[in-house]
């Protein structure tokens, strides 16, 4: 996108050579000073059977027999390959397996797509259990709420990950994607006892301090080896920080530069294609002045015309920003196992694993915004600028493509918003996370010489309680003028003399926020898988079963309700109410002002938003508050040069809260609260209950065709699903309150709807070794199914009516956003076909190609349905919510190719290599830009991805390059302006190596992440860019310890 990409990335190539050639001189030169009888391990043995393999090359073959005995299609990570490489959590893990694409957040990875399918459509379990989603309230963070953040489980406790993406028909439904199964340790699976301990300490480029990292591991065997006890407890502080320039979103709100030439073809998806056409056909901005409306039950003439003349509309930078993001993510977690053998044939285990995270984030922000034609406002007057009169302004400069790259703030002062009042603000605002997740997980096995059977139960919860809150000031800067930087499109700042956010004296407003919030998930679920030998030559097993699981969403947001309209329905006075826990706490600054501050000024005691308070505070008054608030940042802004400013003032919570009324910024109100007439009433939780059950059989065969060696499996499964989800209807009016809006709910309604439905999902596979135990080819088909994602299905609605307009723009009807719980579920058909060649035990080859038939999906954001009377009172609202889509396909190709380099001569037999490459694509999506109809790729899908890895292995020395490549994706079809959002392709490289220095079991490690110094970046096209971050690269120096 940008001509700075180019020079990174070779900038990046060299880093790469230059580390890699680094690193493996290092590992040979320190080899090389072995003694002798090191090196006499080289000496050729007489059987191959009798080589004793460990480390990364053990790791490479075991990963492979898992593979190669799968029965579907597969890929595997071992113990000690997880250990070797620089990944920290599973989803690091994951990124480096072929068709899994990783995002990262803080430079961490977060959560991964596997085979483009978003996160929330794959299913993840540990032991066969459900991983809770600790994503926090879905109404107030959105999340699809049954995806999980992998930074929670740390790579210390796993044993092994399979990621399967074929499906049979006794692995749990839900995975459209794949299914991520992680496996840990069980205590008797140790012949002695264990005991391991690794400390580290890791640190960011763009923060001063070193942070710990400490993982203890310990197994041991009682009672003559029946009973097994471990456990494993991890620690891990991490400190990261984000440095970001935003143009935000990029809205069109008038035909700035009188181009002939529209910027798009005009199209909403809420009419007809019929009316599209009709508007879009129009070839001149004059020629939209004598239109009429081509269907009057549709739009009015009037709404037609401003329709047909937001072709031409210039694009503009909503919000022109700089931020700086800091987390402290403090993550302790622990299991705990015990198992015990009743008999040979007979063993029954329990687990506890509990997790606590605490995260502490602040969010600085440093910038202005765009979002209204009234920032233009100008001359003595101050008339409003309009689309007629947009063309006139002076100070805007607008690209050949109809980008804006330059504006000029009005000079008018006096109303909040307009011209230069309150143009420019700096916030800071602090997010305080905690989070508690416990499991209990048992089972038992037991076999016969024909029977296996294996039980499974798990009780889980987690919780997760948000504290948010934020401080600005806001600065009247009339005469700024924002342009875009060449090449880059970051946002900069000129102010005029006296108005610049370093001068008390141009300060408008100061604010606080406080926003609370709670989200709860639990989980039971009972699993039996039965085994049976048909001692059969054809039939070599039946399996059959069944799930059962019964779980619950919940969260509560900022609340506040009406209890009752009261007996005058057309007055809102009599209204009994429970107040919001969304506060705010604003002080105006007045040069006539004659004392300090007034007393806070409280909202209207019958509406939601009472606790809100406003005062006025004098300008002396605010420039000593001014003075000691305002902190420089900690470090420099990472794209700090030139015209970027390195560092800047920020307010500091504390020092402007104790000003103004914090008299409810607590949790007090969060589950209940005292109501306007002093009676205690419950606030209204959101709430989805899912209970399932399934049933399966499966019946595994083999059979020789042709001199082939043929196996493989048939099975359906049977699932059935009930939802409940409770939410409520709310009604909210905006209107000019001392010239500002503010909104208040002024109605809503509880509502509960229940749901079921049944599926059946069939499924085969088929495996058949062409070369007996070197080339295999597998196909396989299944039926896929995955829920709808929690918050889509919720059937809360908001509906706003919008009074603040003053009636200097058309006024249309107002808009209502909604869930929709009678959404389908996601079902696809999967077609797979592979080859696998394994010309030796350190080596594989292998190809696959894979179909996806999405029969139904949901569309990633609202759809408009048009105008509907949703209260039945002839008030018409713009309708969004959730729909089904039908039709997409993905298909693609995974290579992999994986081999240890033992015929190497030397030192260079201790090379080994792992690559893999994954190509996609998308066809009948049936996803349309909001902007001009065209159609988009699939949401969250790569086209690319591959991975590199060079690994070195040989005496004491143990080093490896890991290099993870995506390319661009969709991030979401229309951001709040209307436009598509993409993401920049990436690349990451990351390294570690590790020694041996000769006390038995002790190892010393560095490592390395983001080593070539990758920043990401999102675009809505052209140069328009949305945000480009840099997270740091990170290092981690530390020993491990083995007993």
């Amino acid at each position: 996108m940008t001509t700075q990409s180019n020079g990174r990335r070779a900038r990046r190539f060299m880093y790469t050579a230059g580390a890699a050639a680094l690193m493996l001189a290092s590992a040979g030169a320190a080899n090389a000073q072995q003694p002798t009888g090191t090196q006499a391990s080289d000496a050729p043995v007489s059987t191959v059977d009798e080589v004793v393999v460990v480390g990364t090359r053990s790791s490479l073959q075991s990963a492979m027999n898992r593979k190669r005995s799968a029965s579907t299609v597969s890929d595997s990570i071992v113990a000690d390959d997880i250990g070797q490489f620089p990944d920290k959590n599973v989803g690091e893990a994951l990124g480096r397996v072929t068709g899994v694409q990783l995002s990262r957040d803080f430079g961490e990875g977060n959560a991964v797509s596997i085979r483009g399918v978003e996160p929330d459509l794959n299913r993840v379990e540990v032991n066969g259990v459900s991983v809770l989603s600790t994503a926090g309230n879905l109404n107030v963070y959105g999340g699809g709420g049954r995806s999980n953040d992998f930074r929670e489980l740390p790579a210390e406790i796993v044993k092994s990950i399979d990621v399967f993406k074929g499906f049979t028909s006794d692995m749990t439904e839900g995975a459209v994607g794949g299914t991520v199964s992680v496996q840990t340790r069980k205590p008797l699976d140790f012949r002695a006892p264990t005991f391991s301990m690794t400390l580290s300490g890791q640190k960011l480029d763009t923060l001063p301090d070193w942070k710990p990292r400490a993982s203890v591991f310990g197994a041991t065997q009682l009672l003559d080896g029946r009973l097994g006890l471990m456990a494993n407890v991890t620690y891990d502080n991490v400190l990261t920080r984000g440095d970001f320039y935003d143009d935000h979103s990029w809205a069109r709100l008038a035909d700035f530069d009188n181009s002939p030439n529209k910027t798009v073809n005009y199209y909403n998806q809420s009419y007809s294609r019929a009316v599209n056409d009709y508007i879009a056909a129009v070839g001149s901005e004059a020629a939209c002045a004598t239109l009429t409306t081509p269907d009057a039950n549709t739009l009015t003439t009037a709404q037609a015309r401003t329709a047909c003349q937001s072709q031409w509309y210039d694009y503009n930078p909503r919000v022109p920003r700089y931020r700086v993001w800091t987390r402290e993510d403090k993550r302790s977690s622990g299991e705990f196992t015990a198992e015990y053998k009743f008999a040979d044939n007979l063993r029954g285990f329990v687990t506890y694993q509990t997790n606590h995270r605490t995260q502490q984030l602040n969010d600085i922000n440093y910038g202005t915004d765009f979002t209204a034609l009234d920032r233009l406002n100008y001359g003595p007057a101050c008339t409003r600028v309009t689309p007629a009169t947009a063309e006139t302004v002076p100070g805007v400069v607008v690209d050949a493509n109809h980008n804006v790259i330059k504006y000029t703030v009005g000079n008018c002062l006096g109303t909040s918003g307009r011209g230069g009042d309150s143009a420019f603000s700096i916030s800071s605002r602090d997010f305080r996370y905690e989070t508690d997740s416990d499991y209990i997980t048992y089972g038992l096995k037991w076999y016969n010489d024909r029977f296996k059977v294996d039980f499974l139960g798990a009780n889980a919860k987690s919780e997760t309680l948000s504290q948010t809150n934020n401080v600005s000031v806001s600065f009247n800067t009339p005469g700024m003028v924002v342009s875009l930087e060449p090449g880059t499109s970051a946002p900069i700042f000129t102010f005029a003399p006296g108005f610049s956010p370093s001068d008390a004296s141009a300060v408008s407003q100061y604010q606080i926020q406080y926003r609370p919030s709670q989200s709860s998930n639990k989980e039971d679920q009972y699993k039996l898988d039965i085994d049976f030998d048909p001692r059969t030559t054809f039939l070599t097993n039946i399996k059959f079963g069944g799930r059962y699981s019964n779980a619950e969403t919940k969260g509560y947001d900022y609340g506040g309700f009406i209890v009752s309209p009261g007996a005058n329905l057309a007055s809102e006075l009599d209204n009994i109410v429970i107040y919001a826990n969304s506060i705010n706490s604003t002080a105006r600054v007045s040069d006539t002002a004659t004392v300090d501050q007034t007393a806070p000024l409280y909202g209207n005691a019958y509406q939601t938003n009472y606790w809100n308070t406003t005062e006025t505070w004098s300008r002396a008054f605010s420039n000593s508050v001014f003075g000691s608030a305002m902190t420089a940042l900690p470090s420099d802004f990472y794209y700090g040069g030139g015209a970027l400013p390195s560092n800047w003032l920020y307010p500091n919570f504390g020092a402007i809260a104790q000003n103004l009324d914090t008299s409810h910024f607590n949790l007090d109100n969060l589950y209940s609260g005292v109501g306007n007439d002093g009676k205690t009433y419950d606030q209204i939780p959101y709430r989805v209950k899912e209970q399932t059950d399934a049933q399966y059989v499966r019946l595994d065969w083999a059979l020789p065709i042709f001199g082939l060696d043929l196996v493989g499996n048939l099975g359906l499964r049977r699932v059935h699903t009930q939802t409940n989800t409770a939410g409520k209807f709310t009604r909210s009016e905006t209107r000019l309150v001392n010239g500002v809006a503010t909104t208040a709910v002024v109605s809503n309604t509880l509502v509960e709807q229940t749901r079921d439905y049944t599926k059946w999902l069939p499924s085969f596979n088929v495996n058949a070794w062409l070369i007996d135990n070197m080339l295999s080819m597998r196909v396989g088909y299944a039926k896929l199914m995955a829920r709808p994602l929690y918050n889509y299905l919720l059937p809360n609605m908001t509906c706003t009516i919008n009074y603040a307009n003053d009636g200097t723009a058309e006024d249309g009807p107002d808009s209502c956003s909604a869930g929709n719980p009678d959404l389908k579920p996601y079902e696809a058909a999967q077609y797979d076909l592979s080859f696998e060649w394994y010309p030796n035990r350190d080596t594989q080859f292998s190809a696959g190609f894979f179909y996806k038939d999405i029969q139904t999906f949901y569309l990633p954001s609202r759809t408009s349905l048009g105008q509907r009377d949703v209260f039945g009172d002839g008030v018409l609202y713009y309708y969004n919510s959730f729909i089904n889509g039908e039709g997409a396909k993905i298909s693609g190709v995974e290579l992999t190719a994986k081999t240890a380099f033992t015929f190497l001569p030397g030192l260079l037999s201790g090379l080994g290599a792992d690559v893999n490459y994954t190509y996609q694509e998308a066809s009948d999506v049936g996803v349309f830009s909001q902007l001009d109809g065209s159609e988009l790729s699939y949401p969250g899908l790569s086209s690319t991805s591959y991975n590199a890895t060079l690994w070195y292995e040989r005496g004491p020395i143990n080093a490896r390059l890991a290099y993870n490549y995506r390319s661009q994706y969709l991030v979401t079809a229309a951001d709040q302006s209307g436009n598509p959002i993409i993401k920049e392709p990436t690349g990451y490289l990351d390294g570690k190596i590790s020694w041996k220095p000769g006390l038995k079991g002790l190892t010393l490690f560095a490592e390395g992440k983001n080593l070539t110094e990758e920043d990401e970046s999102t675009y809505a096209g052209d140069i328009r860019l949305i945000n480009r971050g840099y997270s740091g690269r990170r290092f981690f120096l530390g020993a491990t310890y083995k007993y």
